[in-house]
């Protein structure tokens, strides 16, 4: 997929428990824009009263719930779609409180505190594995990325840093992103997760693609899809960019009106 030779999304040495541990741990040093810029703008977002329905589709490419707690009190269904069977255990492992699960306690603690119920963390992750209805894989390489499983459009969309990694170029990440939109109802809502002007991120020793792209193509994008931007967050990198080479985290919240 890469000229550059760097790892792809779907080979073997792509370790979604790595990836949760590297990026998402307690310790780790992304916890500031990994886990408290994303779930405190979630919040935001979920709690502005504008993002309401009843099922939420979650995309992503490692087993990562910190997207979704903010979610979880709005949307009774949730439908998680990992890339891969392996990341999809590992989420599994998690939502059926298996040995060697993940531990998100630490984002669900954060979430209780803004929400000012700092007690009820573990009441907050029964909530949202009560929503999670299925996990299922998807692939993007074909024009339902679900198939052969055929869904109604959901009222809100998640995809955090999938886009990118999936996508071999901009004419592919646009075409992508109507694939994306066709999953919405008119009228629903997509809230994308970007890392902006990144074009690699480190899995153990490896280093895996991710499409370079600034905030003005991912607005565009948007544009053309079909979606009017609602809001966009940005947040400046703030540490070891050995892991990754990105400038900002953005967060895009978009609302699908259905013209393209």
């Amino acid at each position: 997929m890469d000229p550059s030779g760097h790892k792809d999304y779907h080979d073997e040495e792509y370790d979604p428990g790595l990836v949760t541990e590297t990026y998402f741990s307690e310790t780790s040093v992304k916890a500031e824009d990994m886990q408290d810029f994303v779930v405190r703008t979630f919040y935001k977002i979920f709690s502005s009263g504008e993002v309401t329905g009843k099922t939420l589709m979650d995309i992503t490419n490692s087993p990562c719930v910190l997207q979704l707690l903010p979610a979880c009190e709005i949307f009774k269904e949730i439908i998680v779609v990992e890339s891969n069977e392996n990341a999809k255990k590992d989420f599994e492992k998690w939502l059926n409180k298996e040995p060697g699960a993940f531990d998100w306690s630490h984002t669900s603690k954060l979430l209780c505190e803004l929400e000012g119920k700092s007690a009820m963390w573990q009441e907050k992750e029964e909530q949202l594995r009560k929503a999670i209805k299925s996990i299922l894989i998807c692939d993007f390489t074909k024009e339902n990325p679900l198939h052969p499983v055929i869904l109604p459009k959901v009222d809100c969309l998640l995809t955090g840093a999938y886009l990118e990694a999936v996508s071999k170029d901009f004419d592919a990440y646009r075409s992508n992103l109507k694939k994306v939109s066709s999953l919405i109802k008119v009228g629903g809502h997509l809230v994308l997760y970007v890392f902006i002007s990144m074009s690699y991120y480190m899995i153990g020793e490896h280093k895996f693609y991710y499409l370079k792209c600034d905030e003005e193509f991912v607005r565009k994008a948007l544009t053309d899809a079909g979606f009017v931007i609602k809001s966009v967050y940005l947040q400046n990198c703030n540490n070891n960019p050995d892991l990754m080479d990105y400038e900002k985290v953005g967060i895009f919240w978009a609302q699908n009106v259905g013209e393209v």
